[in-house]
Parts: structure tokens; C-alpha cells; sequence
């Protein structure tokens, strides 16, 4: 449980006052135990003195109520009252009337009860009253009432109680000396470990430097936290000395490695270059020269070396559409990012535009979520919006009618149609390049379309998936955080 009041108290503060507090609960409880016994025994003794009073008067009361001699029950209750401890001390006959009573003629003390059976025996209201009935050859003759006060009894507790004071305030001004002594041995080791902290935290933020230690002053609890300190102190100084070494080892690998980096980076760019123009101008002949021979003489051809010539094209162009999407692919890689706040909707509309536009005999219904954004590179964003779209195109062209739809919810963007759709089975290789889960008979394409979406995304720490079911469409889904 946290106390408020010991919050902002130092550790020195909290065990003088711990120290004061539980002595003087002691001796308050002590103290508060000595009165409640004492009490106890003065009613004890109170009840003893006035039953030997009355056994004192028992035989002298017995004679006067069986002759009553009314003179000598007024000088017998009057001798009673030994050490004003007696209020009142009632005579009643054997029918219970009072006959008389100690100073009849004072006009100070309470009068006698009707009968001694109206009272209650014993502690009553901080009086004590005691009852008894005479007998004389076994005959009730009369009753004695007696009524004390318990002044002698507060009077002397509250004479222990100025004792208990005293006493407390001697013993909490010695506790108090004591506990500034004694406290010495747990704050001293204590503010020496604070102060040592405190030095080493400036020193690490000025130079990382772990060399100051805690001084060891008992072999206590303290001891071992100051043990326990230096020792970490230790193993963070050797860890930062390991640490040390290994940055400027990794300073140096991280040169190494970004020179090599650089150096593959110059490589992929000459042979990216070395791909468009050096292997597209041989293509470009093949495809060229194979249809000079068919237009040129193809009437001195039969049908099955101009079938060879029409794949020998074909093997051209498509190579050469391979040869795009490689360059296509290894650009996206390696494009710098500009990251704006992209209008996706009005991406989507134009791509879909662009579709409609070439081929316009199609009958498609297309559904784009409006006001879609997200913070992106718009350049690869409509890259891989143009490949998702484009997929979804032709992977519907034998449906009627033809559906996609793109939206987005919960920050997870999607573009989904109802065209041919894919095993789940060989989902894997999806979005990994030249991989194809249909063949060109069916649905023409590169199979590096999918692997450029996948890059883009991953290059915005975005995740894609997809869900599909053969001739049911396929859904793609992908994040932009």
C-alpha cells in the first residue's frame, strides 16, 4: 500500500519516523494495557474493602434489626463510611423498609433507594453498590445496601495516566537520539550508492564512461546491493567496450558492404542497358527478317515453312515482352520512393479508362470505392494498380458479364473479379516471377506482373495476399501502413 506522506521523504526521514512511530505504539499499547489492568484491580479491591467493612458491622447491624435499635443502625451506616469511598449506606427491615440511613441529615447525598431491590449489584452508571442480606437463626431480619463511589479509583488512573506520559515523552526523545545514531549504518551505504549513481549516469552522458564504483561499507543486505551494483556496472562497462569494437566493425563491413552494393548496383545497370539495346537489336532483326521472308517470298514457301517463320516471330516478340517486363521489374526495385498522399479512386479510373480504350467491345461492370487514399509513391502505386487491374481484365474476358470491383476497408485495399480464378494450392507461387498458373493457350502473359505488385507493396512495408476458388474469381488484398 503507498503512502502519500512518505512519498517525498528521504530514506534517512523514513526510518527515524518508522523508528519513533512503532516505539511509541509500543508503549502507548503498554501503557493503555497497565491502566485497564490497573482499574480492574482498584474495582476488584474496591468490591474487597467494602465486603470487609460489612463483615465488620454484620454482627452489631444483626443485634440493632432484631431489637430494632434504630439508634444503633444510624451509628453503625455512619461508621461505614471509613474513607468517603461511601455515598450512602441503607438499612431495610425484614419487610423491606428503609430504617435508616448513613448522615440522615445530609442534604448532599443521595437519597436511599424504596427498596433494595430496585437496584442492580455491582458496577452500575461509575457506581458500585453492594447488597446483602442478615439472618438471624435463619431468619431474614434485614438487608444492607451499600453505594460507592469510584472516585479514589479515577483519581489514581489518572495518576498513571500523567505517569504514561512522562514516560512516552522520556522514551520517544531517547528513541528519537537513538534512531539518528542507528539510522547512520542503512542511509550512509544508501547515499553513497544514490551519489555513485548519479555520477556514473553524468558520466555516461557525457562520455559513456562506467569506471566509478560504489564504496562497500557493511557485509549486510546493503553490502550485497552494493555488490550486486558494482558488478553491473562491471558487466555494462565490458559491454560497452564490446560494443564499441563491434560498431567499428560494423562500421567498417557496412563500407565494404555498401561499396560491393554499389558496385553490383553499376554492374545491374550495365546489364540492364546491355538487355534493352544489345539483346532487343538481334530480336528485332529475327522478327524483321522472318517477315521480309514471308512477304517477300512467301508465294516460293509452303504452309509448313510459313508456320515456322509466324513462331519464329512470335518466339521474337514474346522474348522481347519478357525482356520488357525484366526491365519493368529491376526498375521497380530499384526506383527511389517520393511518398505523397495518392487519390487511389481517381488512379483506378484512369487505368480503367485506359482498359476501356482498347479494348472497347467489352462489357464490363466495374465498381471503384470513391476517395481512397493512402500515403504512397504514386508512380509505383499505379504500377501495381495498372498490374492487379490488368489481371483482372483478362482473367474475366470469358465470364458474361464481366465484374471487378475495388475497395478498401480497415486500411486493407482490394481488387476483386469473378473471372477464372486459381488453386489455392499453388498460391505460393503467386507473386514470384515467371511463375504462371495458367498456361499462354489459356490466358496469355509474362508471369512478372503479380512479382511487381509484390515488390511495390513490400517496398511500402505493406503486406498482399489473395483468395480465390477456380472459376469463382479471385480477390487481392494488400496494406500501405
Amino acid at each position: 500500500m503507498k503512502l502519500p506522506l512518505l512519498t517525498n521523504l528521504s530514506i534517512k526521514q523514513k526510518l527515524t519516523l518508522m523508528t519513533l512511530t512503532s516505539i511509541i505504539a509500543g508503549v502507548v499499547l503498554i501503557g493503555i494495557f497497565f491502566l485497564f489492568y490497573e482499574r480492574i484491580q482498584m474495582s476488584k479491591q474496591l468490591a474487597n474493602e467494602v465486603s470487609v467493612v460489612r463483615k465488620v458491622a454484620q454482627e452489631k447491624l444483626k443485634v440493632a434489626l432484631i431489637f430494632d435499635d434504630e439508634i444503633t443502625m444510624q451509628e453503625t451506616a455512619n461508621s461505614l463510611d471509613f474513607d468517603g469511598t461511601v455515598d450512602r449506606v441503607c438499612i431495610y427491615g425484614d419487610d423491606l423498609s428503609l430504617k435508616a440511613h448513613s448522615y440522615p441529615d445530609s442534604v448532599d447525598l443521595p437519597p436511599c433507594f424504596s427498596s433494595p431491590l430496585d437496584v442492580d449489584i455491582g458496577f452500575v452508571g461509575g457506581k458500585y453498590f453492594f447488597r446483602e442480606d442478615i439472618y438471624s437463626e435463619g431468619d431474614r431480619v434485614g438487608t444492607l445496601l451499600i453505594q460507592s463511589n469510584l472516585s479514589n479509583v479515577n483519581q489514581q488512573i489518572k495518576g498513571y495516566s500523567y505517569i504514561v506520559l512522562n514516560t512516552l515523552a522520556i522514551v520517544s526523545a531517547i528513541s528519537f537520539l537513538v534512531a539518528m545514531v542507528l539510522q547512520r549504518a542503512v542511509t550512509t551505504p544508501l547515499s553513497n550508492l544514490a551519489r555513485v549513481a548519479a555520477q556514473v549516469a553524468a558520466q555516461v552522458a557525457e562520455n559513456s564512461d562506467y569506471a566509478v564504483r560504489a564504496s562497500k561499507m557493511s557485509n549486510d543486505e546493503l553490502g550485497q546491493v552494493v555488490d550486486a551494483f558494482n558488478t553491473m556496472l562491471s558487466t555494462i562497462e565490458q559491454r560497452n567496450n564490446e560494443l564499441k569494437a563491434h560498431k567499428a566493425d560494423l562500421e567498417t563491413t557496412v563500407q565494404e558492404r555498401t561499396a560491393e552494393l554499389r558496385a553490383a548496383n553499376q554492374e545491374l545497370e550495365a546489364f540492364s542497358f546491355s538487355v534493352s539495346h544489345d539483346l532487343r537489336s538481334p530480336l528485332r532483326a529475327i522478327d524483321g527478317f522472318s517477315q521480309a521472308l514471308l512477304e517477300d517470298y512467301g508465294e516460293q514457301l509452303d504452309s509448313t515453312a510459313q508456320g515456322y517463320l509466324d513462331r519464329v516471330r512470335l518466339a521474337s516478340q514474346r522474348m522481347g515482352i519478357l525482356i520488357d517486363s525484366m526491365l519493368r521489374l529491376s526498375r521497380v526495385t530499384r526506383q527511389e520512393m517520393t511518398l505523397s498522399n495518392a487519390n487511389l479512386s481517381e488512379i483506378c479510373e484512369e487505368i480503367v479508362e485506359e482498359l476501356r480504350e482498347r479494348n472497347p467491345n467489352r462489357a464490363m461492370e466495374i465498381t471503384i470505392q470513391p476517395e481512397m487514399s493512402a500515403t504512397c509513391d504514386v508512380r509505383l502505386i499505379r504500377i501495381a494498380l495498372n498490374n492487379l487491374l490488368d489481371n483482372a481484365w483478362k482473367y474475366t474476358r470469358t465470364k458474361e458479364p464481366a465484374t471487378i470491383v475495388v475497395s478498401c476497408a480497415d486500411g486493407v485495399y482490394c481488387v476483386r473479379d469473378n473471372g477464372a480464378g486459381f488453386d489455392m494450392r499453388y498460391a505460393d507461387k503467386l507473386f514470384g516471377a515467371f511463375q504462371r498458373l495458367h498456361s499462354n493457350e489459356e490466358f496469355e502473359g509474362t508471369g512478372v506482373g503479380l512479382a511487381t505488385v509484390a515488390r511495390v507493396i513490400s517496398r511500402h512495408n505493406g503486406e498482399i495476399w489473395a483468395r480465390s476458388k477456380v472459376n469463382e474469381g479471385a480477390s487481392f488484398f494488400f496494406t500501405l501502413p
